[in-house]
């Protein structure tokens, strides 16, 4: 998957007030940027192909169900709930999907609730591996808030992409 080429639908970013979140802090220059990490530091980690195809769905619904943009635990949980609401869902692998939804729910929350609920998965290794992947994906665009702390990335090779989080903050919006 070609991650600049991939359409993200600006209407996956509308809220229910009805506001278009699509260019804001957390739209579709966000997404877009995520998912070129997740897609770069998957490559770097090896995950399997059906795990890649899991964590680029994530990767792109993560923030959809936001309501806001300030600090909210439970707009992974929301996302998830758009995603179907959206029908999003349709013609994914079981397997797939289920990691893809847990990994969105998840990566907003308290991380080690996550990390126990994992064992309820199919593939608890594969969902781990998926949502800490997000999770640091997810955390390296932080530079454009100016608060990413990198003892808080869970790879090693997260940790050396700081100067590519820049990087795409430029290239991509």
């Amino acid at each position: 998957m070609d991650p600049f080429a991939l359409d993200i639908p600006a209407g996956w970013f509308v809220r229910p007030d009805g506001f278009d979140g699509s260019t804001g802090i957390h739209g579709v220059g966000h997404t877009r940027r995520v998912l070129v990490h997740a897609c770069e530091i998957a490559g770097e980690l090896g995950l399997c192909a059906w795990e890649c195809e899991a964590l680029e769905l994530a990767a792109c619904w993560h923030d959809i169900g936001r309501t806001h943009d300030g600090a909210d635990h439970y707009h992974g949980a929301k996302s998830a709930v758009k995603v179907v609401g959206l029908g999003l869902q349709a013609g994914i692998e079981p397997a797939v999907l289920e990691v893809a939804l847990f990994a969105v729910t998840h990566h907003c929350g308290d991380e080690a609730h996550a990390e126990q609920g994992t064992h309820w998965t199919i593939n608890p290794a594969a969902t781990r591996r998926v949502f800490r992947v997000l999770k640091d994906a997810d955390g390296l665009d932080r530079v454009r808030l100016g608060d990413l702390d990198p003892a808080m990335l869970r790879h090693d090779i997260s940790r050396e992409r700081i100067d590519r989080a820049w990087e795409l903050l430029h290239e991509v919006r």
